[in-house]
């Protein structure tokens, strides 16, 4: 589980329940499906019960046989539902927090660790081929599992095997000829420091050195392969080591530079630091909030190796990692949405969030762009959607019209995912909204009830079929009624792709976007339109304040606490007052805990 997400892991649950779609007496879940027709009958109101009986979700959605995606909607109430995790402001206590001494690499990190450091960017183990992350055991938190760490034995091995196979590869690891003498000596001093962030000492080059000293005696060619594998299993490479007690910072330990230099570009890059940041290392120059500064600065501009880390975070942030969410899950019906050519299309739509959310970065976009901005990326899968016309299949960039396309939440990978196979899903996007980008907890659906289906009628809209199924319950429309329905009602005129629309395809009756949300703390306003909604969104305090304790946890690799939740209410206020999210990152750097630890009883 990466860090981030642990901040809304009991959310996830209660949201895994909602997206079914959820009430305070139980879940309106996927219907059973009969006949033939989408193959993965995914019902109209659910993904393949996608949250029966996980983290303590209520009931069991039945998927049906392969087919038609079946009646909309049924009200699920058996189950327990699991505690909510909703998302509660901590008090700033100043102070450093403990940390792990002997954080392990993320999955995504090794990618780039093995792109930069050997210019490996995939690898075969067995008939498997892909991203060496692909190989690997799932991120995990605690200690090394046995099968996580034979997989990083049988990951380690083939690229080993593969670099010595690779004149290009094999450069970056060993420069001369394995049975000069001092050749290997040399590679190990100058690739272990890469590898491991720091100089060797002589110890570990003495260890290394006796790997070619067994009986039989390897070939050099042998011992060199043995000798980078040994480093690419090895502890000091596969974690981030912060272990230096040289130095106090009162109570506290001071990081040393080298171990400063690996902080700053694990965050900043995923990967190991460059040679500039090196050089800085060797020189002692990142001791002081004023030298990590400068380093961070010139690392952030290096785009292309920043990116990744601000499209990581937005995934994130907007759930597209989390497995209880619907990002990308469902299918439409291309009979009916003719605009949705392809399950393929999933993957422009994920590349149009991504390269969404860093146009916003970095162009020196706030918190408030995220909701408002109307810039989009279109290529032949999206354009036709947003009413614009591209037959290529690289991005583009694009001003969408502001008052239709405002934010990342009117853009057709959030719209065509939270939504059903031939419908709008506006539970799906209202108990999202509410949640992710509110913070309003619904609380958990009550148990005892029994499965129950709108009832029979031609709707002429979604909406109309919606409150029917809802309204069949006075402790449904508690919670439906009042809190999660509406701000879904007012992405009505966004069809199941995303698409504009004026007149609902269910039955031909005219949307009506007008309902009275929640914005929490006693705040309901009338919202006419999706603009009017977003707009509204961005000047939310606790949903900023959620962003920004995301951003801290995400960066930090850790739970919030009370020390780091002081970096993340400065972090708050001054994207509150019109800050650049590109400074986050910077802030992040400049925290006394970024360059001092304290180390775990």
């Amino acid at each position: 589980m990466k860090p981030s997400n642990r901040l809304f892991v009991g959310l996830s649950a209660t949201l895994g329940l909602l997206l079914s779609v959820a009430g305070c007496t139980g879940t309106v879940g996927g219907g059973t499906s009969t006949g033939t027709g989408n193959p993965t009958g995914s019902g109209v109101a659910g993904n393949t019960g996608s949250t029966a009986g996980n983290s303590g979700s209520a009931g069991n959605n039945t998927s049906g046989s392969a087919g038609n995606p079946g009646t909309a909607g049924s009200v699920v109430t058996t189950g327990t539902a699991g505690t909510s995790g909703m998302y509660v402001p901590l008090p700033c206590t100043p102070g450093i927090p403990t940390t792990t001494q002997l954080r392990r690499m993320q999955n995504w990190q090794y990618d780039n660790v093995m792109r930069d450091l050997l210019g490996v960017t995939t690898v075969t183990v067995g008939a498997s081929s892909g991203l060496p992350s692909t190989q690997l055991y799932a991120d995990f938190d605690g200690p090394m599992v046995p099968d996580a760490w034979r997989i990083y034995n049988d990951v380690g091995s083939a690229i080993a095997k593969a670099v010595m196979a690779n004149a290009t590869m094999k450069a970056k690891f060993i420069a001369c000829d394995p049975a000069t003498s001092g050749c290997l000596m040399t590679t190990i001093q100058n690739f272990g420091k890469k590898a491991f962030r720091r100089p060797l000492t002589t110890a570990e080059v003495t260890r290394f050195m006796n790997l070619g000293t067994g009986t039989p005696t390897g070939t050099p060619a042998e011992v060199a392969e043995a000798t980078l594998y040994a480093f690419l299993v090895s502890p000091s490479f596969l974690t981030l080591p912060e272990l230096d007690t040289t130095t106090m910072s009162g109570s506290s330990y001071q990081l040393n530079s080298y171990e400063v230099a690996s902080r700053l570009s694990f965050m900043l890059w995923g990967s190991i630091p460059d040679d500039a940041l090196m050089t800085e290392a060797d020189n002692s120059r990142l001791t002081t909030a004023a030298q990590i500064l400068t380093q961070a600065n010139r690392m952030i501009a290096v785009r292309d190796k920043t990116t990744p880390l601000v499209q990581l975070f937005h995934r994130d942030w907007v759930q597209m990692n989390n497995g209880n969410a619907h990002w990308w899950n469902g299918d439409h019906d291309m009979s009916k949405f003719p605009l949705y050519t392809s399950p393929n299309v999933k993957t422009s739509y994920a590349q149009e969030m991504d390269n969404f959310f860093a146009e916003i970065v970095f162009t020196n976009g706030g918190y408030k762009d995220l909701f408002t901005s109307p810039v989009g990326f279109i290529n032949k899968d999206n354009a036709a959607i947003y009413g614009m016309s591209n037959t290529g299949t690289a991005l583009t960039k694009v001003n969408l019209d502001p008052v239709q396309r405002p934010g990342f939440m009117t853009r057709a990978g959030f719209l065509a995912s939270y939504s059903h196979y031939d419908m709008t899903a506006p539970i799906l996007r209202g108990a999202f909204i509410t949640i992710f980008m509110i913070g309003v907890d619904p609380g958990p659906p009550a148990p005892g009830a029994t499965m129950i289906q709108p009832p029979a009628g031609n709707y002429p809209t979604v909406r109309d079929r919606t409150d029917a199924l809802v309204n069949q319950g006075a402790s449904c429309m508690g919670c439906h009624t009042n809190v999660i329905n509406p701000p879904g009602y007012v992405m009505e005129n966004y069809d199941a792709i995303g698409a504009w629309q004026t007149v609902d395809k269910l039955g031909n009756g005219a949307i009506n976007p007008v309902a009275t949300v929640n914005f929490g703390d006693g705040n309901t306003k009338q919202i006419s339109n999706a603009q009017q909604l977003m707009t509204e969104l961005a000047n939310i305090q606790k949903g900023r304040d959620m962003y920004s304790q995301n951003w801290v946890s995400f960066g930090y690799q850790r739970a919030p606490n009370p020390n780091d939740q002081c970096v993340a209410d400065g972090i708050s206020t001054k994207l509150g007052t019109g800050g650049a999210i590109i400074n986050v990152l910077t802030d992040l750097t400049q925290a006394d805990s970024f360059r001092v630890r304290v180390q775990a009883p």
